[in-house]
């Protein structure tokens, strides 16, 4: 997965991924002897899906507030790294969507998953409603209601508000910042609880689909992995070294130099825990400190077009399945939703995870789907981490270009 810390993570999710591997083995059995009498233990997967949905909300509000408060970004170079993580967000949106509506991973086999879910356009995503939902007449029913979009804003506006606090150094500032801190960490804690039975979970729903419908959701899982996997290939090899040749880097040169956080991401699964190896590469690379640790420190929280990728596509899949239209609406929704909820969680374990359930929340999609993507998740998930420090690597390059630039326009 593309969360994690440097504290003990990574091999957490090399022994997460060891367990997702022995709970599908196990569901497949299980379902293939009980058939029928399986569905049932689907539930289990319901479950943990309410439990990630509960969380969720106020996990990327605390996350948020305490990224966007402490954050020092400012000047210049935080605009120029905004505009471009703003840029890498829109392309990979666009990318996201093209692909998976021209593969169209979900319909490449018969047969729907989720036999009570209507083929009809899923309900309340018009521009009048998003609007209304973006001016709740409580605070709190944006909590009540998972309305992740007003949630995120109302974030921003929060940890704002307690970063002017701060800069003034009284100690209301101080001690509001470090309740945020410590609720963030509460309910980090309580999501580590969830991730545990997620295994469970998965055993309990693959059972349940294979005793009900066969393996046949396995093949659309194959698509859905090579839709994303195409994704985020094209994001990296062809867009971001066409990035890296309009700053004057050869790309070829560029990766080969890179490889050794490239690597290591995609052997960690973390993002995070690669970020000692991107820093010490770019550093290498002779690219000024004052860029490398603001993009790929500060600006990793922005930096998340892998999980942009996989969670619009995978938002695009689990409509295709269970036969829900998405207007161009909905598609927006599912792009801004997917950018805003990952900003500021980057640190957080399994944050792809619990950010998808919000994606799917937002665009009115059902989320009993969300264990069965975890069977592949832990591939993907090397993937997408992958991409966002290729992303760290990229934009680092770039933000020391228009440094470079900058310095020589103030010296004339």
């Amino acid at each position: 997965m593309q969360g994690g810390t440097t504290d003990g993570t990574a091999p957490l999710a090399r022994q997460l991924w060891f367990q997702l591997v022995v709970a599908v083995t196990v569901g497949v059995l299980v379902g293939h002897l009980l058939q029928a009498r399986a569905a049932a233990l689907g539930e289990l997967g319901t479950t943990v899906v309410r439990l990630l949905k509960a969380l969720a909300t106020p996990l990327v509000f605390f996350a948020i507030v305490d990224a966007v408060a402490r954050s020092p970004m400012t000047g210049k170079m935080g605009a120029r790294l905004l505009a471009i993580c703003f840029t890498n967000t829109l392309v990979a949106a666009l990318l996201s969507i093209g692909l998976g509506l021209l593969i169209a991973p979900g319909l490449r086999s018969s047969g729907i998953v989720i036999a009570s879910t209507a083929r009809t356009a899923a309900p309340g995503v018009s521009a009048h409603n998003v609007l209304d939902a973006m001016f709740p007449e409580s605070l709190v029913r944006p909590f009540v209601e998972n309305q992740v979009l007003v949630v995120v804003l109302l974030a921003f506006a929060v940890g704002l508000a307690l970063r002017k606090m701060l800069s003034s150094e009284g100690a209301p500032g101080q001690l509001l910042a470090g309740l945020v801190s410590e609720a963030l960490l509460i309910f980090q804690v309580l999501l580590g609880w969830v991730v545990r039975v997620v295994p469970l979970a998965i055993c309990g729903v693959v059972a349940g689909v294979v005793g009900t419908m066969g393996v046949d959701i396995f093949r659309k899982l194959a698509w859905l992995v090579a839709t994303v996997s195409l994704g985020l290939v094209l994001h990296v090899v062809v867009y971001y070294s066409l990035l890296l040749r309009i700053v004057g880097k050869r790309p070829l040169a560029f990766w080969r130099a890179c490889s050794e956080p490239l690597l290591t991401a995609l052997s960690t699964g973390s993002s995070l825990a690669t970020l000692p190896v991107t820093l010490r590469t770019l550093d290498r690379l002779g690219v000024r400190p004052a860029a490398s640790r603001l993009a790929a420190c500060i600006g990793t929280n922005f930096n998340n077009d892998g999980i942009m990728l996989y969670e619009v596509v995978a938002a695009i899949f689990i409509a295709q399945l269970t036969g829900h239209s998405l207007s161009v609406t909905a598609l927006v929704l599912l792009c801004a939703t997917s950018a805003f909820a990952a900003a500021g969680i980057a640190g957080i374990p399994e944050a792809g995870l619990v950010t998808l359930t919000l994606v799917l929340e937002a665009a009115h999609l059902p989320t009993e789907l969300v264990p069965i993507l975890l069977t592949v998740d832990w591939l993907l998930g090397r993937l997408r981490a992958t991409t966002n420090v290729a992303s760290d690597l990229v934009v680092s390059a770039m933000l020391d270009a228009s440094s470079a630039q900058l310095i020589s326009i103030d010296a004339t």
